[in-house]
């Protein structure tokens, strides 16, 4: 068998290698890792890590928890009981609970206890812990202890006259900090400056997986409000920065306010992006839990939020209609009049065989919704039903172009229901419903609240006979 060396064409003696007093690389190359490995050892002083990257009790933060909690109950505080590295971990365990313990940032008589005991022990590496359950605890109710808290911090980073990195960074950034404005202050500097929100940790000199603190909710906002006029140029970035953020509220409030511009500007070449965002980060809108009302929202917000729900399921029931004239009965007419209606169908579900969501769901525009409102029936004959929700009706277009138009009252308990599930869509026909009205020649008569209407024309055509109709019973011009 050829050994190695044969194979390789690479011959040299092990023993001659090891007993050489010469470098096996160039030495151009070994210089230049070094110089490498400096400017690393440069950067890492520069920026400060290990001011955040030290801290390794996470796994004390519970002991610490309990053995504060019993000094402050059993009065037994003794200042020499604590240590340097206690004390350290104190300073990160203010937002923590257990089952039958509130957090001491919760209360103001613990948390008084805990910031004397620190003062008395003080050591500038608190500073971090403390920001960082500040941060954490931005929009708690617990406005007195956000108080106490900011007080010790901005008090501390005031006398701080070391030359650690970090904290002269997080002096520099007093402004910040203050608990009435300082996010939003930081929100518009960001976006006067041009400066990509996804950087503002950096820019604050502070850990990227802090940025998921409700602190940032509101310097996102800040931002955007400074800059929605450049929103084409944002709108990544802000995807971006909400997906790190990973917080429904300020989902709800960021895309509440940009689906609301994007639509009374008729910015449509951003409603695809919009409208992924709002699905991703908020939900359909079609499934109202995903957007109920978050705590503490403003009445603005509340109506925003109702508001950006109608515009995305505006959207998306326009797309559907596009698509289910095109794919399902190839009717321009029939397109054309309920895109025109859009606006006013609360809410939607096709009703049809399995053959017809494949279908519908082939179609890159509707794909993602197509699951959430459609609801297969198990006749396989191929005709579909369409259902809306419009005011205080039930309208029903179907997929073949026999099939009149329907009309029921929500209050008509042998309407068709959004909720059941059907043999057929001929299940949602009745032969001895009346006529919607009467017409003869351009005299429309007999209006009633219920029945059908069939897709003819003659001196008028059957869209300004249906447009009549819809505006005389529910009150909509279409």
């Amino acid at each position: 068998m050829r050994k190695a060396e044969d194979l390789l064409k690479f011959n040299f003696m092990a023993l001659s290698l090891l007993c050489s007093n010469t470098y096996s690389l160039p030495t151009y190359i070994s210089n230049l890792a070094d110089a490498r490995i400096n400017k690393l050892n440069r950067m890492t002083q520069e920026i400060g890590e290990s001011d955040f990257k030290k801290f390794t009790g996470i796994n004390l933060i519970p002991k610490i928890f309990n053995k504060i909690k019993s000094s402050i109950y059993t009065g037994k505080w003794i200042e020499g009981s604590w240590d340097k590295r206690e004390l350290k971990v104190l300073a990160y365990s203010l937002t923590y609970s257990e089952l039958n313990h509130t957090s001491i940032f919760s209360n103001l008589n613990e948390l008084e206890f805990v910031c004397t005991l620190l003062k008395a022990n003080w050591r500038d590496s608190f500073i971090i812990g403390l920001i960082d359950c500040y941060l954490k605890s931005w929009e708690s109710n617990n406005t007195h202890s956000s108080a106490r808290l900011e007080n010790l911090i901005i008090e501390k980073l005031k006398q701080y006259e070391g030359g650690r990195s970090t904290l002269k960074s997080l002096k520099s950034n007093i402004r910040f900090f203050d608990n009435k404005n300082g996010n939003l202050v930081l929100g518009t500097e960001l976006a006067i400056k041009k400066i990509n929100i996804t950087d503002a940790t950096k820019y604050l000199g502070i850990p990227d997986n802090w940025f998921t603190y409700p602190y940032f909710s509101k310097v996102l906002l800040s931002y955007y409000e400074k800059r929605k006029n450049e929103l084409s140029e944002i709108i990544d970035g802000i995807n971006t920065a909400l997906s790190n953020h990973n917080n429904i509220i300020s989902n709800k409030r960021i895309i509440s306010k940009l689906l609301i511009q994007i639509n009374e500007s008729k910015l449509e070449d951003l409603q695809d992006t919009a409208k992924n965002m709002a699905f991703k980060l908020i939900g359909d809108p079609a499934i109202s839990s995903n957007w109920t009302i978050f705590e503490n929202a403003t009445q603005s917000e509340k109506i925003e939020l109702s508001s950006a729900r109608d515009i995305l399921n505006e959207w998306v029931t326009k797309q559907f209609i596009s698509v289910f004239f095109e794919k399902c009965i190839n009717d321009p007419r029939r397109k054309r009049f309920w895109l025109k209606m859009s606006k006013n169908i609360t809410s939607f579900k096709v009703f049809g065989p399995l053959g017809v969501k494949q279908k519908l769901k082939q179609d890159a525009r509707i794909s993602e919704f197509v699951d959430n409102r459609f609801q297969k029936t198990d006749s396989q004959k191929q005709v579909s039903a369409f259902l809306m929700h419009v005011k205080d009706y039930k309208f029903i277009e179907f997929s073949d172009p026999g099939y009149a138009f329907y009309a029921y009252k929500q209050s008509n308990t042998t309407a068709p229901s959004f909720n059941r599930k059907y043999y057929s869509v001929e299940d949602f026909r009745n032969g001895n419903m009346p006529l919607l009205l009467n017409r003869q020649g351009h005299t429309l008569y007999n209006y009633v609240d219920e029945g059908r209407l069939r897709h003819t024309d003659g001196d008028m055509k059957w869209e300004d006979v249906f447009s009549i109709w819809i505006n005389k019973k529910a009150g909509i011009n279409v």
